[in-house]
């Protein structure tokens, strides 16, 4: 049995103690509890009169007996396989949440044997359930200066953004995002969330000192001066 209230402020809160469905109205209704017997070690029996019809019934309360069901958990690119102990009238259903491990989890799918693709499945049915980190996400990331390469994992907040081409400081450091890896393929462009990351890539961007060195070489090549074959085009135009 339940309880329920009415109101907004505490002062004008009505406690209504005892609320079950009745077999004689049909409804909900606060209920007299008349007697009550123990039952095993969790479990109770109580003789209720109904507050709205007068009919009495009796109204037994079990605790369900804990089961074990299979998890599948993924934690960015890394995905880990446990087990999770629940009562055995648990329902799961697809984006709920729960904590497990210190971490925030959502359901992202069930597994009952069958093919059919189930929101809700019960504990006593499901052989596997999988679920996402949605409190953080942990993202790869690989830092490449010239032919040099590190890699480095960063836990973030699930709808940071990250975006090509910005940049990006890591441990002091300052690095451009080259691409964005989503596990399904690579784009040089755009944003996207990170919880739809599983790696970034990243450049040394250019000096000072690079950038104009290659302004003036790429300035050369627009009016002609660095191309194959430039010194005997200069012979040839210069001959007296």
């Amino acid at each position: 049995m339940d309880s329920a209230s009415e109101g907004i402020d505490d002062e004008d809160v009505e406690i209504i103690e005892n609320v079950t469905r009745c077999p004689g109205c049909n409804s909900r209704q606060s209920h007299e509890v008349l007697r009550e017997k123990q039952v095993g070690e969790d479990g109770m029996d109580y003789l209720i009169r109904c507050g709205g019809c007068g009919n009495i019934h009796t109204s037994q309360f079990r605790t369900p007996k804990p089961t074990t069901v299979a998890l599948t958990l993924s934690d960015g690119a890394e995905s880990e396989k446990t087990e999770l102990e629940v009562d055995a009238d648990e329902v799961f259903t697809i984006g709920d949440e729960f904590e497990f491990g210190e971490a925030l989890w959502r359901i992202t799918r069930l597994e009952t044997g069958g093919d059919e693709k189930l929101r809700s499945a019960g504990a006593r049915d499901v052989q596997m359930i999988w679920a996402t980190r949605c409190d953080l996400s942990r993202i790869k990331m690989t830092f490449t200066e010239g032919e040099h390469s590190t890699s480095a994992t960063i836990e973030v907040a699930p709808d940071r953004m990250f975006q090509c081409g910005s940049m990006y400081t890591h441990e002091g450091e300052r690095w451009r995002i080259r691409a964005l890896h989503s596990g399904l393929g690579r784009t040089l462009y755009g944003k996207m969330q990170a919880s739809k990351i599983r790696r970034i890539f990243l450049h040394k961007p250019m000096s000072e000192e690079d950038l104009e060195e290659r302004e003036v070489r790429e300035r050369g090549k627009w009016k002609g001066q660095d191309f194959p074959g430039r010194e005997e085009h200069q012979r040839r135009i210069n001959k007296p």
